[in-house]
């Protein structure tokens, strides 16, 4: 094994960031059984990052609080115990010690709620709050959360079993009253039968934003820009009949940046558009660029400001299965440097989070192992990690 910092499994010891010289990721998730969809917030000097974790049988909710070096600082907490499925944690942050975890479970039966939660990692293991926040009479899904100000924005997906009345619905709650409604759920857009995630960030005057692919009035999926408190959402790319998916964004300090994978060129590439908000709206298609040029799929690109560079992060299969690539640009998207690949290994290497750490960026992500590769219910074997990158 290389001179690298890791824990764990030795079903990841192929795994290799650059070469042996540097550390590598540290395995953080320990689960001997399946840990998917990183979600990754800063906490006091540290990290927090969660997963949903197969390893008692079904998907729980689980989370781990790194140091500032981005070593494990206490066991693996286990966040959810129940009957259902609980899947795709979503973190973020309000002090130096409440970490705030969205995410949605589902019942033996099929019923699908949204649910969020606060808990003081200070304090007791379990949560100081949770509320369920979307219809248990429609299936919610694909939870996202963000704080502007001690009020905690949340947006996800509700639709009705059996048809494709699928949305975005967004809510405000009171971190400072237990995440008490600061006002009723608010339907933002429509979305559709494959609309698979959300995304969102807070801009500079604390106003909430919301990024989608969705099949709506389109020809297929095509990216969605919406304001919490907008009249409705805009169209963002082209209905070229051509899928544009899992759109990210990130506001700096007077920009946005937006990332999503597209097959406008024959191939899934990660593009990147870097602009005012206002251009973004008004002339999406002039500020967007190419990323990738491989012969194989890029996929599943997240964004991050830090300064005045944008850190990307995505996965890419040109090698046999997907490794993680990272690359950074400047305020108007052009790249500082050319795309780093940070895994090189016979696991699957896939969704990436980042987050501004130092004057670099810190990254988690799950490796599958692909001759055990299950259902992310009950089969299956991946693990979470999390390094760092200049």
């Amino acid at each position: 094994m290389c001179n690298a910092r890791r824990v764990g499994a030795a079903a990841l010891a192929a795994l290799l960031l650059g070469g042996c010289d540097e550390p590598g990721p540290v395995e953080i998730s320990e689960s001997s059984g399946g840990a998917y969809e990183a979600s990754l917030t800063p906490v006091g000097s540290g990290w927090a990052v969660a997963w949903h974790d197969t390893r008692n049988g079904h998907p729980e909710i689980y989370a781990r609080v790194l140091d500032v070096n981005g070593d494990p600082a206490e066991p693996p907490r286990r966040l959810t115990d129940t009957a259902n499925d609980s899947y795709e944690p979503q973190l973020a942050t309000a002090g130096a010690s409440e970490l705030l975890v969205a995410w949605y479970a589902v019942s033996p039966s099929g019923a699908s709620v949204t649910h969020v939660g606060a808990w003081d990692l200070d304090g007791e293991a379990g949560p100081r709050w949770t509320r369920a926040l979307s219809d248990p009479a429609r299936l919610g899904r694909n939870v996202v959360v963000r704080v502007a100000n001690r009020r905690l924005f949340c947006a996800w997906i509700e639709k009705s079993e059996g048809t494709p009345d699928a949305a975005v619905w967004a809510q405000w709650l009171d971190l400072d009253r237990d995440g008490r409604p600061l006002s009723p759920p608010r339907r933002l857009a429509d979305a559709g039968a494959t609309t698979w995630n959300l995304n969102a960030a807070i801009d500079g005057d604390g106003r909430a934003w919301v990024v989608f692919d969705a099949t709506a009035g389109t020809r297929t999926d095509e990216l969605f820009l919406v304001g919490a408190d907008a009249d409705g959402p805009v169209r963002l790319t082209d209905d070229d009949g051509i899928a544009s998916k899992y759109p990210d964004l990130a506001f700096g300090p007077d920009t946005a940046a937006v990332t999503w994978f597209d097959e406008r060129d024959g191939n899934r590439e990660v593009y990147l558009a870097v602009a005012s908000l206002a251009e973004l709206r008004d002339r999406f298609a002039a500020q967007a660029s190419r990323v990738t040029t491989t012969t194989g799929a890029s996929i599943g690109a997240y964004v991050a400001w830090n300064g005045g560079r944008v850190g990307v992060a995505w996965s890419d299969d040109t090698g046999g299965e997907p490794d993680v690539y990272f690359q950074t640009f400047d305020r108007a998207g052009a790249a500082v440097h050319s795309a780093v690949r940070l895994t090189n290994n016979p696991t699957a290497s896939l969704i990436p989070a980042i987050q501004p750490a130092g004057e670099g960026f810190a990254l988690a992500w799950n490796e599958d192992v692909v001759s055990e590769r299950g259902d992310h219910r009950s089969g299956g074997r991946s693990e979470i990690v999390f390094t760092t990158v200049p």
